[in-house]
């Protein structure tokens, strides 16, 4: 090959770098974009809440106390009419009659056969104990013979304990509403005292 094909060779290679090298560099150009000085968000720590077990409010809360109504109870009620009865001398049925049963203890009434974990359980049913109970009695009390799914909602809770507690000879009073109790760490306050001499004193002439 002589030395002025090799040129037309060279040259060839030589236009087809630069034109790549332009079509690469070309978007650039035409699209270029300033990037600001302050950026428009920055991102930060990721902040995780933490999950750790609250301490539960006292029983029972001012809700509880304000849904606790006969009426609504006696409607909630009908889902236990099956077994129970709270009647003043009412018979046991598959469950114990339930007058006076609000400050009873448990496994007590007469006549009626309770499950070994209900008769020897020790339980008073004070407000708190009918409450937990009533939301789930096979997980409150294992052994339980009550095969009765539970009252999720706070307030037919409430209202059915407080249809129990009127029926009674002498109804209970209603209980008081708790108040969560609030610590508050005192700073020490360190209390600088004055320049100069404390002993010393002035006397007006």
């Amino acid at each position: 090959m002589d030395e002025l094909g090799f040129n037309k060779i060279a040259g060839a290679v030589l236009a087809t770098a630069l034109g790549v090298m332009l079509l690469r560099e070309a978007p650039h150009f035409f699209m270029h974009s300033d990037m600001p000085e302050t950026p428009a968000y920055t991102v930060g720590p990721m902040i995780v809440e933490d999950s750790g077990d609250a301490e539960p409010l006292p029983f029972p809360q001012p809700e509880w106390v304000a849904a606790m109504d006969a009426e609504r109870g006696a409607k909630v009620f009908k889902k236990c009419t099956s077994c129970h009865n709270a009647d003043n001398g009412g018979a046991n049925g598959t469950g114990p009659n339930l007058w006076n049963v609000v400050g009873a203890t448990a496994g007590q009434h007469a006549g009626f056969k309770y499950s070994g974990a209900m008769a020897g359980s020790g339980l008073v049913w004070g407000y708190e104990e009918l409450d937990g109970f009533l939301a789930k009695p096979t997980k409150y009390l294992s052994g339980t013979n009550m095969n009765f799914v539970g009252l999720k909602k706070e307030a037919d809770r409430a209202a059915v304990i407080e249809l129990l507690r009127l029926a009674a000879d002498a109804p209970m009073d209603q209980p008081t509403a708790a108040v969560a109790e609030v610590i508050v760490e005192a700073e020490e306050v360190v209390i600088e005292e004055p320049a100069g001499d404390p002993t010393e004193t002035t006397t007006e002439q």
